[in-house]
């Protein structure tokens, strides 16, 4: 589970740089139409946080359906900031709680064709903060097209930055 921890702490310090570039531009280029996978950076900021939230805290904890919020219900870095902290907040619970037997547990979801799929916890540990770091990567090639410098953090340059915890 440390792996886990360790992969969900990278990416969240990964988000933290990601934010400070964030916070220089303005709402409007934030919610600017850039036709990514969703239309402006907020959007593909937002579904970052909407993805953690319901894997790990509705699908994860077997509710039927996921956060009801939506990607226009943020208007601003502000808002998310308070949406990324309440999810923190809720990840580290589930974290802390978190035994070995937890990470065989099924986690389903039903798919826009209505089949059903079936999937470990364990395997919902490794798809979120892969499918985040996909998203950052979208947005740091969004910023090279702005001539924006991409906070860009390696893992190997976290892994000698972080404190050691063995």
């Amino acid at each position: 589970m440390l792996g886990h921890r360790e992969m969900f702490d990278y990416f969240k310090r990964e988000r933290a740089r990601l934010m400070e570039t964030l916070e220089k531009l303005s709402n409007e280029e934030l919610g600017k139409n850039r036709e990514l996978s969703f239309p402006s950076i907020r959007d593909v900021l937002v579904h970052t946080v909407m993805v953690e939230d319901n894997w790990l805290h509705y699908r994860a904890a077997g509710l039927s359906s996921g956060t009801s919020l939506k990607l226009e219900d943020f208007k601003n870095l502000q808002d998310i900031k308070k949406y990324i902290a309440e999810v923190d907040s809720k990840t580290a619970r589930l974290f802390a709680s978190m035994t070995e037997k937890d990470l065989r547990r099924e986690v389903r979801r039903t798919t826009q064709d209505g089949k059903e799929e079936v999937f470990t916890l364990e395997q919902i540990l490794f798809h979120v903060p892969i499918e985040i770091i996909h998203h950052f990567g979208e947005i740091f090639a969004e910023f090279w097209k702005m001539d924006i410098d991409a906070p860009y953090y390696s893992y190997l340059a976290y892994s000698k930055d972080r404190p050691k915890t063995r």
